[in-house]
């Protein structure tokens, strides 16, 4: 979508704006206010995250087979551009640490998704992992899991977790979904490094293959229009806090 980008990193509410009447709304008169003018939405994205938006964050997605959701026999190594011309959110504001406001996207029928991985004794011998999936209370969605495949990690788990929401959400043939995990190298990995490492035939700096590489692959597959960012974990997040209970309890039946 053409046009100019205004990031409020620190506003009323921060956020991206499509006209400046909207973003002086949110700056002004408010102290401290930080925001910038961009040609691009990952820009404006990018500048929000760095300079101190909500505390709160989301993985967002555009998803669905008229925007080249569904991954190529090859990963889908090239992404495709989305064709969808629908702004999508740029932030869930939090009204404070244990509450997630998501009435805007609900009101537009957007799902709001937790996942979520855990591992028992991560990185020791008889570690067990699993995956939670949390859709909404009693959603018939939710999913508590074992780890399917690899050694069993926390890191492992958080991939898989992403992976099993989005084959869902292509599955119930859903054109947006918004994704929240608490996952730091998820995000960095998807946000900062996944570009490099695509380019570099799935190599690290110095040569070796990236961790997780099967996951990497699989979960860049099933990636459109994307943008990552944290939401604090134990923090009293209900969604998240869900969606570790789904995780510890499939760790719990985890066999190697």
């Amino acid at each position: 979508m053409k046009g100019a980008y205004y990031a409020v990193a620190r506003g009323k509410k921060p956020g991206v704006y499509r006209t400046w009447p909207e973003c002086e709304k949110q700056v002004k008169g408010f102290q401290g206010a930080r925001y910038k003018k961009f040609s691009s939405e990952r820009e404006a994205l990018d500048f929000i995250s760095a300079n101190g938006g909500s505390s709160v964050s989301t993985i967002i997605r555009s998803i669905g087979a008229s925007t080249g959701f569904a991954p190529s026999a090859s990963g889908c190594i090239h992404k495709k551009k989305t064709s969808t011309g629908a702004r999508l959110a740029t932030k869930i504001q939090s009204k404070n640490r244990s509450e997630v406001d998501v009435t805007r996207w609900q009101a537009e029928g957007v799902p709001v998704v937790f996942t979520d991985g855990a591992c028992s004794s991560n990185g020791h011998q008889g570690a067990k992992a699993g995956i939670g999936v949390f859709w909404g209370d009693d959603h018939p969605d939710n999913v508590s899991e074992p780890l399917a495949s690899g050694p069993p990690t926390n890191n492992r788990a958080e991939l898989s977790a992403v992976i099993t929401a989005l084959k869902t959400a292509h599955e119930k043939k859903l054109s947006r979904i918004i994704i929240c995990t608490d996952s730091n190298l998820l995000i960095k990995s998807m946000n900062s490094w996944i570009d490099t490492w695509r380019k570099n035939g799935w190599k690290t700096a110095n040569g070796g293959d990236v961790k997780n590489k099967d996951l990497i692959v699989e979960l860049d597959g099933w990636l459109t229009k994307v943008h990552f960012e944290h939401v604090a974990g134990h923090a009293g997040i209900y969604g998240n806090e869900k969606a570790d209970e789904l995780a510890r309890n499939g760790a719990l039946r985890y066999s190697a």
